[in-house]
């Protein structure tokens, strides 16, 4: 299976891919023209943003699309309850539980309690957990308590913002790799620019695999990106 993340998930819809629209947080967070043109720029391998969850707010949707994954996270750790309560059951959810230098002092957004996140799985069985670029603190209790899928990763902090690209897959796939040993899916993200990105993310151990700046990188090779990542799903 092959996602298509935000942003240009919000955007695009391939036949036989996913697309993940958001992330959408509980307040309106407005200047995404400005922080897009302030923050994105290329890096060796890849790009650097700090964009930081600009979105009209979850509540700015009316009918959500069911053949789509909503992004969703959070700036202070009382507003998973308000998301729990305000979605619908039947929508498919990414939790963005891993973006860095989200507030003022640098921080990445607050973590989700096992509780919480119980709650979450018993009304969105499907769920999945978008991790950061670092060793699985703290995962192996989310799958003891039903998580099923889980996407690795976010982007690498830095000190202006997060980094995606080569730089983000040298470390994505050690990681892949371990994670291989749990009874999981995992979904390979970061770094995706050819079909042998996707075929060094399966090598590793990866089901699915997402994309993302490759529309910014090499547009060119997105065809075969998605020839390769969809190769197999009818088996």
């Amino acid at each position: 299976m092959l996602y298509i993340s935000p942003p240009f998930g919000n955007y695009l819809r391939y036949k036989d891919a996913v697309s993940i629209r958001g992330t959408f947080t509980w307040q309106r967070r407005s200047g995404l023209i400005y922080h897009t043109l302030r923050s994105f720029r290329p890096v060796r391998g890849g790009w650097i943003n700090q964009i930081g969850f600009r979105n009209p707010g979850i509540r700015s949707i009316t009918t959500f699309n069911p053949h789509c994954i909503y992004s969703i996270s959070v700036i202070e750790p009382g507003e998973w309850l308000l998301l729990y309560s305000h979605i619908p059951d039947y929508v498919n959810l990414e939790l963005n539980l891993s973006c860095p230098n989200i507030n003022k002092d640098g921080s990445p957004p607050p973590g989700i309690s096992l509780s919480m996140l119980e709650k979450f799985l018993t009304k969105f069985p499907n769920l999945i957990v978008k991790t950061r670029p670092e060793p699985w603190t703290g995962i192996e209790d989310m799958i003891r308590i039903g998580l099923k899928t889980v996407h690795m990763s976010n982007t690498i902090t830095a000190k202006k913002g997060g980094i995606s690209g080569s730089q983000l897959k040298k470390i994505n796939l050690p990681l892949i790799e371990k994670a291989r040993e749990m009874d999981i899916t995992i979904i390979a993200g970061g770094g995706i620019y050819t079909r042998e990105d996707v075929m060094d993310y399966r090598n590793a151990g990866a089901d699915d695999f997402s994309i993302s700046t490759a529309w910014m990188t090499k547009p060119w090779n997105v065809k075969e990106i998605y020839n390769e990542a969809t190769a197999n799903r009818y088996y």
